[in-house]
């Protein structure tokens, strides 16, 4: 019998091809890969950017939107000026400060001529309940959450009714005046409103 002997040449031939065609395999197996991890990176990137706008991009509509609330906000807060502003002389009482309406009352701190401060709620005058004091359009009231059952301080009451003569001064001198809520609509609507700004 005869048998066929490969060569040492032929051998290393066959390896070299074998490793060559490894090597392209691999190197094929490795960019298709890169490439399958870019495009899906890029995908998500699009997907990103399409689902989600980013914090600081606003629609034109939301834009107006702000425009508009800021607006309204700013009359809102002159029309509080107006009817009772921050250095408005009440005597011996003073005024800490006067907040934009919120909750439907505008919120004024004042202290009495001993310093203890108290706040009083403007509201649009109600027919139901009436105030400390009372105007045209406006009763005060002294917010001490009380609920009517606390007996009220004869120096903070005094000085609501200063407060009111002022606000009645402005009413008659035509100024437009801030839309607020009278106190029957004020509980309906926040029944457990937080409507204190002492600390």
């Amino acid at each position: 019998m005869a048998y066929e002997q490969s060569t040492p040449k032929r051998n290393l031939i066959g390896r070299r091809q074998a490793l060559c065609t490894l090597a392209g395999i691999t190197t094929a197996v490795a960019g298709v890969a890169l490439l399958g991890v870019g495009t899906a990176r890029a995908a998500e990137s699009s997907v990103d950017d399409a689902g989600s706008e980013p914090s600081n991009t606003v629609t034109a509509q939301e834009a107006a939107q702000q425009v508009e609330f800021d607006s309204a906000a700013a009359r809102e807060l002159a029309l509080v000026e107006a009817l009772i502003p921050a250095d408005l002389d009440v005597g011996k009482w003073s005024i800490e400060k006067v907040q934009a309406p919120r909750l439907g009352a505008i919120a004024v701190v004042m202290r009495t001529p001993s310093g203890e401060s108290f706040q009083v709620d403007v509201l649009r005058r109600d027919s139901q309940v009436p105030g400390v004091a009372d105007t045209k359009h406006f009763s005060l009231f002294i917010a001490n959450s009380g609920n009517g059952s606390k007996s009220t301080d004869e120096w903070q009451a005094r000085g609501v009714k200063v407060l009111a003569h002022h606000v009645s001064r402005t009413e008659r001198s035509g100024a437009p005046l801030p839309e607020l809520m009278t106190f029957t609509q004020r509980s309906r609507r926040h029944p457990f409103g937080n409507f204190g700004v002492l600390g």
